[in-house]
């Protein structure tokens, strides 16, 4: 596949900005729209609705604000407000970051893959409802994907180019062992090196249904990263909605500097 265009690439971050943008306006509103509608039943005070309206018109003015910059300044701002932790391994800035992979901007998406390619839970699971069935009919379509492997597929409604399919355990639900997920997450580096791809977010593997504990996880990850020799990849999001897994990573990555000042 031809590398993305600037262009392309630019209007992907519009396209993830404008999501952004649309799930602050979103949260901002909806409260409001809630005690309007209260009011409407009588069940509000109209100084509350006038209070409240106050209120989210000072909080829509800033959005507004800081969505008129540059995308670039945008989403730096974003990454400012969000990462846990910065450092760089070898040539590759890594940053920590606790919420949803789906909602930074990346090239691609590591997903602890089950081997047959199906999609039902955790990170796999919400990746497929946000992008649509057709993720998974591509993944189970290259399955079996053996451990130490990975495939990719298109995103399909998400603002990224590919999930990268990796996995952890060497069968549907089976447990993981750090070599597995070092295994994994170096695999998925590899092809995203051979689709020439800058950014690439990672998760917590095989912590789920692999039972493996967070630090192991987060080491074993911090090695893959450590022995990959990078080309296209520039930077690398470790990315997880769990805290115990961000501390994890945080961790390990302080020992990572540590161990190399």
């Amino acid at each position: 596949m031809p590398k993305e265009s600037e262009e392309a690439r630019d209007e992907r971050k519009r396209t993830f900005i404008a999501a952004i943008k649309d799930k602050k306006c979103r949260a901002l509103i909806e409260p409001l729209s809630q005690k309007i509608q209260s009011f409407v039943k009588g069940e509000a005070e109209a100084g509350e609705i006038f209070r409240t309206a106050h209120y989210v018109a000072k909080q829509g003015d800033k959005i507004e604000g800081d969505f008129k910059k540059r995308p670039d300044v945008i989403l730096a701002g974003i990454a400012m407000d969000e990462n846990k932790y910065i450092t760089e391994i070898g040539d590759i800035a890594v940053k920590v970051r606790q919420g949803d992979c789906i909602e930074v901007f990346t090239d691609a998406i590591v997903n602890p893959a089950s081997p047959d390619g199906s999609m039902a839970t955790g990170l796999a699971a919400a990746l497929k409802n946000a992008g649509g069935e057709t993720i998974e009919e591509n993944a189970v379509a290259q399955a079996p994907i053996t451990p130490g492997t990975a495939v990719a597929t298109g995103a399909g409604k998400l603002p990224t180019l590919f999930i990268i399919h990796a996995p952890s355990g060497d069968e549907p639900g089976g447990t993981s062992t750090p070599d597995r997920v070092q295994a994994a997450v170096s695999a998925a580096l590899a092809l995203g090196e051979e689709l020439e791809l800058e950014t690439v977010t990672v998760p917590g593997m095989g912590t789920g249904v692999g039972g493996l504990a967070p630090d192991s996880s987060a080491q074993a990850i911090i090695e893959a990263i450590r022995s990959h020799e990078a080309k296209s990849i520039g930077s690398i999001n470790l990315v997880d909605r769990a805290k115990e897994m961000v501390d994890a990573f945080v961790s390990a990555l302080e020992r990572y500097d540590e161990e190399n000042e």
